[in-house]
């Protein structure tokens, strides 16, 4: 089984004048997601900002989550917070190069902000209003315990979810129906609320978000990108008379890291959506 790891960066947003604004500790909920779902979470640290909290704190003490330490030399870029996302990159470069392939990058931003972009015509994927996530009360050793007792339901979401991304990394086929793919990460999903309710934990129908860091520019002259933008699966929800759950997969110009500098090829951002409380 590959291990799965996330590097989070504490709350940000970009200013209008250059930079970035950074504020406080993590959400509890985007904490509790990315530890649900992945084996280890890394939140950096630096020699310029130490940002912590009780949960981050606590996680620290088991393998659930680990800080990577960066020391900056000199001035980062113009001052306003970039060494925040400059740490979080070279824990990321650090990480991959002890296990390829096994780590990505979460935001807690609505808007992606890297130290050296690029701009594409990229693909945006998003579930909202079907994956089951913990309230933000949840006690962190409930979670912690129930990966332990129920990995094969996690593992199996986790692997559809890699098969859709493959099939939008691999063949560029960006799915507009009930693929087999799809219809198997509906059942994943249901079965891991089914145990997570079983095991006591109360949760709601929340989202995740990412963009796939590749450029699909070319796409756009086969006509798949027209048809694709803003393109709507529609699946059943996980609570009965939620009708806009579902699964968004769109074409947009997106900002996207310079691979040499973020070696990840998925980016995942808080999402601007609705989340569903049951």
């Amino acid at each position: 089984m590959l291990k799965r790891g996330i590097v989070i960066s504490p709350p940000f947003e970009p200013l209008i004048t250059g930079g970035i604004r950074c504020g406080g500790e993590p959400d509890p909920i985007e904490l509790r997601k990315y530890l649900l779902y992945w084996d280890q979470i890394d939140y950096p640290s630096n020699n310029l900002v130490h940002i912590s909290s009780a949960d981050i704190d606590y996680l620290e003490t088991t393998d659930a989550l680990k800080r990577t330490r960066v020391a900056f030399q000199g001035r980062i870029h113009s001052g306003n917070g970039e060494f925040f996302v400059a740490a979080q990159e070279a824990a990321l470069r650090e990480n991959q190069k002890l296990e390829p392939g096994a780590w990505t990058l979460a935001q807690l931003s609505g808007v992606p902000f890297y130290s050296q972009d690029v701009s594409g015509f990229g693909v945006e994927f998003e579930l909202y209003g079907m994956l089951p996530i913990p309230v933000g009360d949840t006690p962190l050793v409930d979670i912690l315990e129930f990966k332990e007792r129920r990995q094969a339901e996690i593992e199996a979401f986790r692997i559809y979810m890699d098969d859709i991304y493959q099939k939008i990394i691999g063949s560029a086929d960006i799915p507009r129906a009930k693929t087999t793919e799809i219809a198997r990460l509906e059942i994943a999903i249901k079965d891991l609320d089914a145990s997570l309710r079983e095991s006591g934990i109360k949760r709601f129908a929340g989202n995740i978000r990412n963009t796939v860091n590749m450029d699909f520019s070319g796409l756009v002259g086969s006509g798949l990108g027209a048809a694709g933008l803003h393109s709507i699966i529609g699946l059943p929800p996980l609570v009965a008379g939620m009708a806009s759950a579902g699964i968004v997969l769109g074409y947009k110009t997106i900002t996207m890291p310079q691979a040499n500098n973020c070696p990840s090829g998925l980016s995942y951002l808080r999402s601007v959506r609705q989340n569903f409380h049951y």
